[in-house]
């Protein structure tokens, strides 16, 4: 039997325009249209968006028209209703409606948070695999006799559904009173059964596809059997996985982690330097009514064939590619996927990706556009999107950031960096051909779930990372996902790109300077020390700090073996380039690093003092310590030099450069300081603020050479929000406010805000500059249309200045 037709038959030319989004939407007319519009606004485009792309993918696999059986809509409306078509006997049961009851299941399943669910007019149904669910079964003329009658519930998932690939079921509906196939497959009984009304309750195998099912209720008489007429349920029912349940692959057994990972609809996002992390609140809202359809219209877009859609391995593979944005290998000029990313600093023809507050308004852009990607994102941006489509269908998700990443694209482990006579690093190396980077800090998102396709142990946290290609497919993008275990112990081979995650970590950085003496015109630093991976951090369990960092959770051991040694890393280094683990290949091996508290056989020690936080348009002080440590004089040559750069390793404008030359008696200490005062830096800053420190020094006697580096931050103003009590459908006013840290006025002004889950996400231009030093509030008016503990977000950028952020928790009364 073929697909049944899907809901919204009703052909529509396009989506609706742009113009009438909540953006432009002022509080009058948001009081006027109220709960309409706003089911309009997403509910309704979401849908369509589910719709348009289904009903192309079941044009493009038409079934076989001979297995076509009428449904009751086909049946004609005689006189009375009781026309049947030729060869259906007159007696057979007909159906009159059938009924989900989505919102008593929903306390059952914990999916009464879902705005689908909720839905007044027309409640939708969202049920967790591996739980039963009551539906309510109505009939026309008589009641259902098990003696007399046939009665089939039919469960369809996909264009193409299939029996053996258990995308189509078939229940027969008998007299028992228990389940007799459950828990490891579909099953039926009859709860109960009141005149015309039929309760029965069907239970969901752990290992259900997840998405869209659509239902379909065949009655026949047992005289008949073959004559068979077909009921199409009005609602299509969402399947998502379920960690709540044991045999689920997605089961989570801590109540608390399962509150934060899935049920949480905030968080926050860890980004900045080594000194200077602060956490980005971000409203994830997978229960909003647009996000649970855009993850399986993601579905549909990647290709992931619906049978493997139980595998939450392939399931969040398959969302990981299409977060971000590419184009197929046969058509670079044809793009799919959700997010655009950009990195630099210009972002005409979108938006900054540091006004976004949260996941809904990227995904809402998305469906307006016609699920063509939306401009622009980050990496981190990319994490949290993730994060949301994860916990929208049921899985544990959270972002993840690591301070000092890695990206590097040659498969050497290995990152070459180039210096020059003026102690700068040389961008993409002498030849511009170099595409490996060093970012400040990298983002992803980990997932939870049960890996029976590895060896034991290498379950729980898997890393997915939507903002790096490595699985170069035809349809893929991303990375992962790969066992956090596996990154751990270097085991590479066993799941989905897990060696570039453990690139990303461990990779070693060599460092040459330019030498008119070597035959290819640099020689290698002897001393270095640049660690890879400083530290890797999320939120913690249960806790959101809005004035600070007190929710941070380290979380390195889970990606890093702490207690290995130097020679063990070299080991397991070796071994993942396909290496004799004992075969010594690379001339920086261990002696010729700087090992904590070891300098080696050198007698000049070299310290650079990271600077501490320091508030941006204050001046900063950079120091070099040098302490000859023999008995003899040594000359100490050394350069301090300090560049605006972007977090992703390109670099911006020169800053201010130091140099020094010292002569050292034995025992001697002496410092190089560089002071960048705001005056210096504040109109050529770029993107997040960084400043890429760089500190070299050349001893002559011993040919000794140093260098380190170092990525900082300034720290950016609090946004402060006070906000008066508030109050379902009522208008609620929320201040918000920041000094300007800078000596410059801020111009290009722009500022977004929601309230998770209770006000839609809303972008304003402000139309003024701020002025220097001065105090900026600015005041804005929004309805909550839900009630409970929601948190306020807010962001605010200018050419000047970005990512400065607040939030705020909210107690909305009915």
């Amino acid at each position: 039997m073929p697909p049944p037709v899907p809901p919204f038959s009703r052909p529509r030319p396009s989506y609706p325009p742009k113009h009438v989004s909540s953006r432009t939407l002022s509080f009058s007319e948001e009081r006027r249209y109220g709960r309409g519009r706003e089911r309009y606004h997403s509910r309704e485009v979401a849908m369509r968006a589910c719709f348009d792309m289904m009903r192309r993918r079941y044009n493009e696999m038409p079934a076989d028209p001979a297995q076509n059986f009428p449904t009751h809509s086909e049946l004609g409306k005689g006189k009375g209703g009781k026309a049947h078509p030729m060869g259906v006997p007159a007696d057979i049961l007909r159906v009159d409606y059938v009924d989900f009851r989505p919102q008593e299941n929903a306390k059952d399943h914990r999916t009464f948070h879902y705005e689908l669910v909720q839905d007044h007019d027309r409640p939708t149904p969202v049920f967790r695999r591996g739980q039963a669910f009551y539906m309510s079964l109505v009939t026309r003329e008589r009641d259902f006799d098990c003696t007399r009658d046939n009665l089939y519930l039919n469960f369809y998932f996909g264009p193409n559904p299939s029996v053996p690939k258990r995308t189509r079921i078939v229940l027969p509906v008998t007299i028992q009173k228990e389940f007799s196939k459950a828990p490891q497959k579909w099953d039926c009984r009859i709860h109960a059964q009141d005149s015309r009304n039929l309760t029965l309750q069907v239970h969901i195998p752990a290992t259900c596809p997840v998405g869209v099912w659509r239902c379909v209720v065949e009655t026949a008489t047992r005289n008949y059997p073959k004559a068979r007429t077909q009921y199409r349920a009005p609602e299509d029912m969402f399947v998502i996985f379920n960690p709540f349940c044991r045999d689920d692959a997605v089961y989570m057994e801590n109540d608390a982690q399962r509150s934060e990972f899935v049920m949480n609809d905030t968080g926050k996002v860890y980004l900045g330097g080594s000194k200077n992390t602060h956490g980005r609140p971000w409203v994830y809202g997978q229960f909003d009514d647009c996000v649970l359809p855009a993850a399986c219209v993601l579905l549909e877009m990647s290709r992931l064939t619906h049978a493997e859609r139980g595998n939450p391995v392939k399931v969040s593979r398959a969302l990981c590619a299409m977060v971000r944005a590419g184009s197929y290998s046969f058509s670079p000029f044809y793009f799919y996927g959700m997010l655009e990313p950009y990195y630099e600093d210009d972002h005409r023809g979108g938006q900054n990706p540091h006004l976004w507050t949260g996941s809904v308004k990227i995904i809402e852009e998305f469906l307006w556009q016609g699920a063509t990607p939306v401009k622009f994102g980050h990496c981190w941006v990319m994490s949290a999107l993730l994060t949301t489509f994860l916990r929208t269908l049921g899985m544990s998700a959270r972002p993840t950031t690591v301070i000092t990443s890695a990206h590097e694209t040659q498969d050497t482990l290995t990152i070459d960096r180039y210096v020059d006579r003026f102690g700068d690093i040389i961008e993409r190396g002498p030849g511009r051909d170099q595409p490996d980077a060093v970012w400040a800090f990298h983002t992803w998102c980990d997932v939870w779930m049960t890996r029976p396709d590895l060896p034991s142990g290498y379950s729980g946290w898997q890393a997915l990372d939507p903002a790096r290609s490595y699985f170069r497919d035809r349809y893929s993008n991303g990375c992962g996902p790969s066992s956090a275990e596996a990154v751990k112990k270097g085991d590479v081979g066993y799941s989905y790109e897990t060696s570039a995650l453990f690139s990303a970590l461990n990779t070693f950085v060599r460092y040459f300077y330019e030498d008119d003496d070597s035959e290819w015109g640099y020689t290698h630093y002897r001393q270095y020390r640049f660690p890879m991976c400083r530290s890797i951090m999320t939120k913690a369990v249960g806790r959101h700090d809005d004035d600070g960092e007190g929710d941070c959770e380290d979380v390195t051991k889970t990606y890093k073996d702490m207690e290995r040694s130097e020679p063990e890393r070299f080991t397991v280094f070796n071994a993942c380039r396909g290496m004799r683990k004992d075969h010594v290949y690379y001339d920086y091996q261990v002696r010729m690093r700087v090992s904590e508290g070891d300098q080696g056989s050198y007698d000049v020690t070299f310290e650079l003092v990271d600077p501490q936080r320091v508030a941006a348009g204050q001046s900063m002080t950079v120091t070099l310590q040098v302490h000859n440590n023999s008995s003899e004089t040594r000359t100490v040559q050394a350069t301090i030099s300090t560049r605006s750069a972007f977090y992703t390793g390109v670099m911006g404008a020169h800053l201010k450069r130091v140099t020094g030359q010292f002569t050292l008696a034995g025992g001697q200490r002496d410092t190089l300081t560089l002071r960048l005062d705001a005056s210096e830096y504040q109109d050529r800053l770029v993107d997040m603020g960084f400043i890429k420190v760089t500190a070299s020094g050349f001893v002559n006697e011993n040919k000794q050479s140093y260098i380190d580096e170092h990525d900082f931050q300034f720290e950016k103003p609090r946004m402060s929000i006070e906000v008066a009590e508030c109050q379902v459908g009522q208008e609620c006013t929320a201040t918000f406010s920041f000094s300007n840290p800078l000596d410059v006025p801020l111009t290009d002004c722009f500022f977004s805000m929601e309230v998770g889950g209770a006000c839609r996400p809303r972008t304003m231009r402000v139309n003024r500059e701020v002025r220097p030093r001065e105090t900026f509030t600015y005041t804005q008016t929004f309805v909550p249309r839900r009630s409970g503990d929601r948190r306020l977000v807010a962001a605010f950028t200018s050419r000047q200045l970005h990512d400065i952020t607040g939030s705020r928790k909210l107690t909305i009364r009915d």
